[in-house]
């Protein structure tokens, strides 16, 4: 079985040896360990996802905290406090976990360094992707970036404190807030992440158009808080 088959495959041009792919709510279903999960129904689903993909081995999945942390697969254990992941490593795989937040994956256009971001609105806020194309061993002109599926601008609601978190950033306009009623915005998620990937010299990237919270293929949080996880994942074959 291969991404074809299996889950969700990104419509995004990877360099020769790299593959992606999102899960869903059915394939394999919740693969995160800290939503209240049955922990053997959890590790069923991650071992179904490496066994479905033909993983080249378990990915070093994060302990995501909203944070600017970003670290290298071959240097950490299992379960980092981080919200940034990469690799060299021939054979590595990147991953990380969402339920509305975004899912950013990255590529180098020879294929040799790969990595995942998690992204909400403080991630972004805060630096996490600068903070991700700064650390890789790259030129950011020669990576790719790859915005997966995450909340919608129609159902992210937000107050003044977020659209406020990003006016120093230059990013703030009618189209990445749009107003919707006093002190209230529709924050639109994955075109600031966008554009701060374009701040960090990262030029080509590919948008998924995928909504969490509209598309019952995926968790969403704000539809429903207590839910589990889907993941993206990079990986070199």
């Amino acid at each position: 079985m291969t991404t074809k088959s299996y889950a969700y495959e990104p419509q995004w041009q990877l360099p020769p040896g790299v593959r992606a792919c999102v899960t869903t709510v059915t394939a394999p279903g919740n693969v995160a360990s800290h939503v209240g999960d049955d922990p053997a129904t959890v590790l069923r689903h991650r071992r179904e996802l490496q066994r479905a993909l033909e993983l080249p081995q378990q990915p070093k999945w994060l302990a995501q905290y909203h944070s600017t942390a970003v670290v290298k697969a071959e240097t950490v254990a299992m379960g980092a406090p981080a919200d940034a992941i990469w690799t060299l490593q021939p054979r590595g795989i990147c991953a990380v976990l969402t339920a509305d937040c975004l899912p950013i994956l990255l590529a180098s256009n020879d294929g040799e360094v790969i990595a995942a971001v998690h992204a909400g609105w403080r991630g972004l806020a805060h630096g996490i992707v600068a903070a991700t194309v700064a650390q890789l061993p790259v030129p950011a002109q020669h990576l790719s970036a790859y915005i997966g599926p995450a909340i919608s601008q129609p159902h992210f609601e937000v107050g003044d404190e977020v659209r406020a978190a990003f006016v120093s950033q230059g990013l703030v306009d009618t189209m990445s807030f749009a107003p919707h009623k006093p002190g209230k915005w529709l924050g639109n998620l994955a075109l600031l992440a966008e554009r701060t990937l374009r701040q960090s010299g990262v030029t080509n990237v590919t948008q998924s158009g995928l909504c969490t919270y509209s598309d019952d293929r995926f968790y969403s949080y704000r539809r429903q808080p207590q839910c589990g996880r889907i993941a993206s994942l990079i990986w070199k074959i």
